[in-house]
C-alpha cells in the first residue's frame, strides 16, 4: 500500500510541474528557429517579408539586395533577359503590384 502511494505521489508531483518548454510566438517565427527545424531559405523569407509588413518596416532579403547592388548596365542586360525569358528571377520576391486588368505592360 505504501507503494502504491509513494508512486502515485511522485507522479503527481512530476504532473505538476511545469515543463519549462514553451516557446513564444516571436521565437517560432524567427529565422534561425524556421531554418533549423528544416524550414527553406524561400519560407523563410516568406515569413520575414509578411512578419515586416504586418509591423510596417521594410524587409530586403540577401538575394534582392545582391540584385540591387549590381551597376547599371548589368541590371539593363538582366531585365532584358527577363523580358525575353519570364522564368528568370527579377529578385522582386513578393513585391509585384497585382493588376486586375490587363495592359500593355503585360507583353
Amino acid at each position: 500500500m505504501r507503494i502504491k502511494l509513494l508512486l502515485t505521489a511522485l507522479i503527481l508531483t512530476f504532473a505538476a510541474m511545469p515543463s519549462f518548454a514553451e516557446i513564444t510566438p516571436e521565437e517560432a517565427s524567427s529565422a534561425s528557429y524556421l531554418y533549423t527545424h528544416g524550414h527553406s531559405t524561400a519560407t523563410v523569407d516568406i515569413v520575414q517579408k509578411n512578419k515586416a509588413n504586418i509591423n510596417g518596416e521594410e524587409y530586403i532579403s540577401a538575394e534582392e539586395a545582391r540584385h540591387a547592388n549590381r551597376s547599371g548596365f548589368v541590371r539593363w542586360v538582366r531585365n532584358v533577359l527577363i523580358y525575353l525569358d519570364p522564368a528568370l528571377d527579377d529578385g522582386k520576391f513578393m513585391q509585384h503590384e497585382i493588376k486586375t486588368s490587363p495592359s500593355y505592360e503585360d507583353l
